[in-house]
């Protein structure tokens, strides 16, 4: 259990406002400002700077923030490792954190091939948002967690898990199956893909800018909330999306789905391993990251 000040520090950091680090403590803002005035007096250094409306940490403050994000995983660690003392048997659990692409399409296949060499394991996944997963890691509440953001949890490790390509798919009786096209030659067809405030949206809109293309002119006739339900439908109508090779690869196999070859096209996107530096061998979870990365080598 941290320090609440040290808390209210950390929470700055990722929020990078009073207002809103006020808001999430529920505290004022007058209290969240004396407490980072107690923990620069504490430490004699500058942590925060705050110029021109521009929030920023000082050298000293990164270093702060990267070993008290590490303290308080840690502290969380102590607290189960002692309620789980009385535990009998002693089963090890791996806490993992994914995206849906990865926890739907990726995933299963690791743990069922972990667990069968390690019976005695125990493994428990969840599947959320970046924000979702990055609060789960910064409470201890996962262990690692697998998402195609770079930039989650910077105090923490990253490793690069998979490059996973994006292709362009369709129902196998859609007149552009297996067919090769122009870009621009989509623009005339139905898309199916991610609401417009997903990560997915996102990703795929920069790819088509750097192409010289505008994503909102496309005709985006479905937006639906996972890849799982865009294949759903793709499946039982006439239209295209741009998913993630692994989603759709045992559709293609089952020819329910086909490919259209576009011209300028070559995306992927990479999905990295986050975990915090307290990780290591021969920790139970560092034994499952590694495997984990083995197997997508293989």
């Amino acid at each position: 259990m941290l320090d609440f000040r040290l808390e209210t520090f950390l929470d700055l950091c990722h929020s990078k406002s009073y207002t809103k680090t006020a808001g999430n403590l529920h505290i004022t803002q007058p209290a969240v400002s004396q407490h980072i005035r107690y923990l620069e007096q504490y430490y004699g250094v500058k942590l925060i700077l705050y110029q021109n409306h521009q929030f920023s940490l000082t050298p000293e403050g990164t270093y702060l923030f990267k070993e008290i994000s590490e303290l308080r995983i840690r502290s969380q660690e102590i607290r189960d490792n002692v309620q789980n003392l009385s535990s009998i048997p002693n089963i090890p659990v791996i806490r993992i954190g994914t995206n849906p692409t990865i926890g739907e399409f990726i995933l299963p296949r690791l743990i069922s091939a972990y667990t069968q060499k390690h019976p005695d394991r125990r493994i428990s996944s969840s599947i959320g948002s970046s924000e979702q997963l990055e609060q789960q890691l910064l409470q201890g509440e996962i262990d690692f967690c697998i998402t195609d953001c770079f930039d989650l949890c910077p105090e923490m490790a990253h490793r690069l898990f998979r490059r996973e390509p994006v292709c362009c798919v369709c129902n196998s009786t859609h007149p552009l199956a297996g067919q090769s096209v122009s870009l621009s030659r989509l623009q005339a067809e139905n898309i199916v893909y991610r609401e417009k405030d997903s990560h997915a949206y996102d990703i795929l809109k920069n790819a088509f800018t750097r192409l010289g293309y505008d994503l909102d002119t496309f005709n985006i006739s479905l937006e639906t909330g996972s890849m799982y339900s865009c294949i759903q439908y793709l499946k039982n109508s006439q239209s295209i999306s741009f998913l993630y090779r692994c989603a759709v690869e045992e559709s293609l196999g089952n020819n329910d789905l086909a490919l259209i070859h576009v011209k300028e096209y070559n995306e992927a996107e990479d999905f990295y391993c986050v975990y915090p530096g307290t990780l290591k061998a021969p920790d139970v979870p560092w034994d499952f990251l590694e495997f984990c990365l083995t197997q997508q080598m293989l």
